[in-house]
């Protein structure tokens, strides 16, 4: 018996130092942390970052298994999050940058790999913008938060923040039975209607987050994450980047990647096909394969398979639904269509009526000073160059890292139209913000 309580003993002792997890006080939300250190502490360190959800610092246990050997693996509970002390403060990603950087300060003590998931990546992100020596190299899963607020409405149903926004005034029952148009028109409308408290405001006031957001630390979080203005942070970031995203998330829109892969200057962006929010969770190999070649700084071939491009004059594109194209087009109309992708093209003159279409990664540019046309459309453009100016009706603008220049108005509209523009740069200017056009010029 004495033999089997020793064995026991002895276990649970190398268990405790392999995984030694403790409580810290930290001094910046006075919180109670806990925080794990894996693996010697004279490897190379790793910071992982994790998002919202009580499930909090878990998600990254297959992940520290996976690194431990190699590398000195620093994770925590986020203050209001799994274990740690949880009240009603401002959890904001500049103070948890804060946050970060006196714990990498106290038990880090030398340059660091950040890895961030989800909110994590808009943390991390926030980080090397504000204490870029501490980071060697940068890893962003997924990340949230990053584009304007609007193109946000599953994050924030995700994070259940809709439970203070007064379900009742048709802001979420809509999500699964309105047309897509008509539901995100009525949403940002709603939203709006809400922002007009000034959610600045509510998050800088104790009393305003407790009655407006229930002193709910996801909310307060999910607020302050799609309130924070990340306009002018990537193009800025010069440390090596990896972007992982996993295809088929519908927390946090891939566009996001494609946006941060064209504004960073040292990124790039692996596509985990078929994967969803949390790609280190159900895609374990596919993940893996990318965070160790990052930080082994040996990059591996996409997983994606290209199709052949095409090549025309002209391309005319009607009631298709769900396909991608991309190759180089001189004059392209998409016509009652749904869910159509252009990828990695050049296209002069772009013309989409009643249809649904999203660019990415592209280069629109004409000989002439009208390039995009859109009438009863919902049109996203991602990642890409125009030089000319875009005439709209009746439509729906997405425009995301966007590098536009005109001689005249960039955007000129014929019939009430909405745009959300996230991370632009219009004739030298960066946008950020949602426009409503009553018949006039941008």
């Amino acid at each position: 018996m004495k033999i089997f309580v020793f064995i026991c003993i002895f276990l649970a002792g190398l268990h405790a130092e392999e995984f030694r997890g403790t409580f810290i006080t930290e001094p910046i939300f006075n919180a109670s942390v806990y925080m794990q250190t894996v693996g010697d502490p004279a490897n190379p360190a790793v910071v992982l970052v994790h998002g919202l959800g009580d499930e909090a610092s878990t998600i990254w246990e297959s992940t520290i298994q996976l690194l431990k050997n190699n590398y000195y693996v620093i994770t925590f509970d986020l203050p209001g999050f799994g274990q740690s002390s949880k009240s009603n403060e401002l959890y904001s990603p500049l103070n948890y940058a804060k946050f970060i950087h006196y714990v990498s300060q106290t038990y880090v003590k030398k340059p660091f790999h950040l890895v961030g998931h989800s909110m994590g990546g808009a943390i991390a992100l926030k980080y090397v913008s504000m204490y870029p020596s501490d980071v060697t190299s940068l890893v962003l899963v997924d990340a949230a938060g990053i584009l304007h607020k609007f193109a946000y409405s599953k994050f924030l149903v995700h994070s259940g923040v809709n439970r203070y926004f007064d379900e009742q005034n048709g802001l979420i029952q809509g999500l699964q039975t309105q047309k897509l148009n008509n539901f995100i028109d009525k949403m940002t409308d709603k939203f709006d209607d809400k922002m007009r408290l000034d959610m600045d405001t509510v998050l800088a006031s104790e009393e305003l987050r407790s009655a407006i957001l229930g002193g709910s630390p996801s909310s307060i979080a999910a607020v302050a994450l799609v309130q924070a203005n990340f306009n002018t942070i990537p193009p800025a970031i010069h440390t090596r980047t990896t972007i992982i995203w996993g295809q088929e998330d519908g927390v946090a829109p891939l566009e996001t990647g494609y946006v941060l892969k064209k504004l960073m200057p040292n990124a790039t962006l692996d596509i985990i096909p078929e994967a969803a929010h949390v790609p280190m969770l159900t895609h374990e190999k596919e993940f893996f394969t990318f965070l160790l070649s990052h930080l082994h700084n040996k990059p591996v071939a996409p997983l994606q398979v290209k199709k052949a491009p095409i090549e025309a004059a002209s391309l005319k594109i009607r009631n298709v639904k769900e396909k991608t194209y991309s190759g180089t087009i001189k004059n392209l109309s998409i016509s009652d269509s749904q869910k159509v992708v252009i990828k990695d093209a050049v296209i002069e003159e772009l013309t989409v009526f009643n249809s649904e279409v999203e660019i990415i990664n592209s280069t629109i540019r004409g000989k002439k000073g009208l390039i995009v046309t859109a009438e009863n459309a919902s049109l996203a453009i991602i990642a890409s160059d125009l030089s000319g100016t875009m005439k709209v009706s009746n439509s729906r603008l997405n425009l995301a890292g966007i590098v536009m220049s005109s001689d005249q108005k960039p955007i000129e509209v014929v019939k009430r139209s909405v745009a959300i523009f996230s991370l632009c740069e219009i004739n030298g200017k960066f946008i950020h913000g949602r426009e409503i056009f009553e018949s006039r010029g941008f």
